[in-house]
């Protein structure tokens, strides 16, 4: 991957060396927790008398908004040696999170791209003082930020997880199309369109709502499987006009042509919730 800002290496005195250019990101699982690798691919630029970089120190920040956030120190392996600057090659920095802190670096990263920057400081022969710290920046589209999250050996890294209805169920079709439809919602909501991921999951609640035969009450048809238990009767009863209400609302959220208001705009917090809600009581009522 390109970095949106390259990584100079230079001295204190603004003279270049080389640049980084890319860098590739591998995330593995260890014994306790987690290590981040990323590859810099360094360029040279020519010199009639190339100098050697002896280490280069790199602090990682996570961009979520300003300040930055220091995650840590990228190391080295312990057997990397000195580099002379005369031709392009491949530079390798890691960092090990503790299973808790790389959770947290994915709860604030999974909803949209990721932005990482690199803080590095170069020591070069020849030069009495360190060299000049410098800023790079990777940004890692959020589709390939989950991909990598998912090649980590941690459960599939997935918003909910649906109960799908039996092919028994006499309410199966209806039930299934509902889902495919909070899936949609889901992919909405990795792409950041949230109202779109509010009006899938209204979709799927009307889906259900049509499984009702004509002149059939919707709410009743759903409840048929617990009408012989009040409480139980009471209880879903309860659950699906509450849904029913959050869907009524989403319609004056997401706006009406007919009656010319335009929509508002949902945050990534109210649309994650329409996903879990929707999917929690659909999920409900086809195990009935």
């Amino acid at each position: 991957m390109l970095l949106q800002q390259e990584i100079r290496i230079s001295d204190q005195g603004s003279n270049g060396y080389a640049r980084a250019t890319a860098c590739n990101l591998y995330i593995e699982q260890r014994l306790f927790g987690y290590r981040m690798n990323f590859n810099f691919t360094i360029e040279v630029y020519p010199r009639e008398n190339p100098i050697t970089l002896l280490n280069w120190e790199m602090d990682l920040y996570f961009k979520e908004r300003e300040p930055p956030i220091l995650v840590g120190r990228l190391l080295s392996e312990l057997m990397e040696h000195p580099r002379e600057l005369r031709h392009g090659f491949t530079l390798s920095r890691y960092l090990d999170l503790r299973a808790d802190e790389f959770i947290q670096l994915v709860d604030k990263s999974h909803r949209g791209d990721v932005t990482f920057e690199f803080r590095a400081t170069p020591q070069l022969s020849d030069i009495p003082h360190n060299g000049s710290t410098e800023t790079g920046r990777l940004v890692i589209a959020h589709s390939k930020w989950l991909e990598l999250l998912n090649q980590t050996g941690m459960d599939r890294f997935e918003l909910i997880s649906i109960r799908i209805p039996v092919a028994s169920s006499h309410l199966h079709t209806p039930f299934v199309e509902a889902v495919a439809k909070i899936r949609e919602a889901e992919r909405q909501y990795t792409r950041g369109d949230w109202n779109g991921a509010a009006s899938s999951c209204r979709s799927a609640w009307r889906t259900v709502l049509s499984s009702a035969p004509s002149g059939v009450s919707p709410f009743e048809h759903l409840l048929a499987p617990v009408v012989g238990d009040p409480r139980r009767k009471a209880f879903a009863t309860a659950l699906i006009k509450g849904l029913n209400d959050v869907a009524n609302e989403a319609v004056h959220l997401e706006g009406d042509v007919k009656k010319k208001t335009l929509p508002a705009d949902l945050s990534p917090e109210d649309a994650l919730l329409c996903i879990h809600w929707y999917a929690a009581v659909i999920g409900y009522l086809s195990s009935l």
